[in-house]
């Protein structure tokens, strides 16, 4: 069987993170490094039985978030798939040595445990939504309020938004798709089609302002460097920024969480609330929301929009 360096997987592997994200890059690298010095042997002979006992004895033993030894896991077992997939291309057979959550559980300690208050706060009062709004609409460029706009009135991730292609946006019908390159979606309702997003008609004009003075929007909505969309460090940028303004913390799922609830309260069922979001369906129930019309699915996101009262959305 052809035999490679370590060195070999951990440079291509890097390599890939770095263009999605330095800082994901950053992070990965560190991960895998302590994972070597743990376990100073072939990448190629490592097994689940040499992870578990590293889990055990080495991740399961730091004073860290149970959410934090998670996040280990997650990036080795996108090393160790990139590892399988290059073996696969060499046709050498090769099965990921990380176990899921479902085979091995890390330990759970009172640092783990939220109170109910903390998980409230990742909810956004209706002033707060309106004082992000007018600052970056008025302070920032109109790129800032466009990426706010999108966030707050349709609930979609940051990286579903950053990555809409201007073809993909009707403005007609106030809705757009997005989703369709690598890293621009999570778990989610769909898992081989575009995502559609609806939005308020009103801001539909922002959008269509924006686009007439925007001669580089011609491929994406929001384009970054060197013909890519806008990049993730630069939209934390953007929300670090405006978090120092207004003086209140909140991340970019908030606004999805937030509409989320909101629906919810405004007496909308919570899986017709959850797929009007794109979020991966819990039940037989919420898959329902699929097979919903075009006008069906339009119809129900006004009918349940609760930021009628926010002037850029009346």
């Amino acid at each position: 069987m052809k035999r490679f360096e370590n060195r070999f997987f951990i440079d291509k592997f890097l390599d890939e993170v770095k263009k999605r994200s330095p800082g994901s890059f950053v992070n990965n690298k560190i991960v895998i490094k302590y994972l070597m010095k743990e376990i100073p042997k072939p990448l190629q002979e490592i097994t689940m039985m040499d992870i578990q006992d590293y889990f055990v004895n080495i991740i399961d033993q730091q004073d860290i978030k149970k959410t934090s030894k998670n996040s280990k896991r997650y990036m080795l077992m996108s090393f160790f798939n990139y590892i399988q997939k290059t073996l696969l291309f060499y046709k050498i057979e090769f099965s990921n040595p990380v176990p899921s959550k479902k085979i091995f559980k890390f330990s759970t300690n009172l640092d783990d445990i939220v109170h109910v208050s903390d998980e409230e706060l990742q909810i956004l009062s209706l002033t707060q939504l309106k004082k992000i709004l007018s600052y970056s609409f008025h302070d920032m460029g109109r790129r800032d309020f466009l990426l706010f706009g999108f966030a707050i009135s349709c609930g979609a991730r940051i990286s579903e938004i950053r990555t809409i292609m201007t073809k993909d946006v009707n403005l007609e019908n106030y809705s757009f798709q997005t989703g369709f390159i690598p890293g621009a979606r999570k778990t989610t309702l769909h898992t081989n089609k575009g995502l559609l997003f609806f939005m308020p008609k009103a801001f539909a004009k922002y959008i269509d302002e924006y686009l007439e003075f925007c001669p580089k929007c011609e491929k994406w909505l929001f384009p970054g460097y060197k013909g890519e969309p806008i990049s993730r460090d630069t939209t934390q940028k953007i929300l670090n920024s405006i978090r120092n303004k207004v003086g209140f913390h909140f991340t970019w799922h908030y606004f999805r969480k937030t509409l989320v609830s909101e629906r919810i309260k405004a007496g909308c069922p919570k899986w017709l609330s959850e797929g009007l979001v794109n979020h991966a369906p819990s039940d037989v129930q919420a898959k329902s929301y699929i097979k919903l019309k075009f006008n069906e699915k339009r119809d129900f996101y006004n009918r349940y929009f609760p930021y009628s009262s926010i002037s850029f959305f009346k």
